[in-house]
């Protein structure tokens, strides 16, 4: 039989910025739909870069935040979460962050391509289908809950972006967000 020995506490130093920087900057501390909050939060600095960026530069600021973003997030997520005792705190919302914000890569590449140009149809599409598959959570998004500790919090959010990304594409180059 295999035991395993209590997770100690993160020390002061490390925890407070982890729980600032995995709530969302407070986001998650909302007593109302903080998942949804923590989207708004990505929406909003996805919309800051792509109304005040274009082209290649745009491309690589999205690259370069979502570089430092994945890590950051299984970081904060990893030292955070032992401040509640649920597997997945609803506080920590810097999950929903990372997988608003891989969302919104269908519509960079739609863009890219010359299907449409980005515009708030579009960011609204992206936020609505990043919602959706984070609640059904169809196959394999469930299952990647079951990975142990932060991966089991950030993957399934992130997976959740990924077919957001796919179906923004694909509703893009149906013409349905021109």
């Amino acid at each position: 039989m295999q035991t395993t020995e209590p997770v100690p506490p993160p020390s002061p130093s490390v925890s407070a910025p982890a729980v600032l920087i995995a709530t969302g900057f407070g986001a998650g501390t909302l007593p109302k739909a903080p998942g949804t909050a923590g989207s708004l939060l990505a929406v909003a600095l996805f919309s800051a870069l792509l109304y005040g960026l274009e082209g290649a530069v745009l491309e690589f600021s999205y690259l370069f935040v979502l570089a430092w973003l994945l890590p950051l997030a299984l970081w904060s997520t990893e030292h955070a979460r032992s401040r509640w005792s649920a597997h997945d705190p609803q506080a920590i919302v810097i999950d929903e962050v990372a997988g608003q914000w891989v969302a919104y890569a269908g519509l960079l590449f739609a863009v890219r391509l010359g299907w449409s140009a980005a515009g708030w149809k579009s960011l609204l599409a992206g936020f609505i289908l990043f919602r959706v598959f984070d609640v059904l959570k169809p196959f394999p998004i469930r299952r990647a809950e079951r990975l142990g500790g932060a991966a089991g919090i950030v993957v399934d959010d992130l997976l959740a972006g990924v077919y957001a990304a796919a179906a923004l594409l694909g509703l893009t180059a149906a013409g349905w967000l021109k």
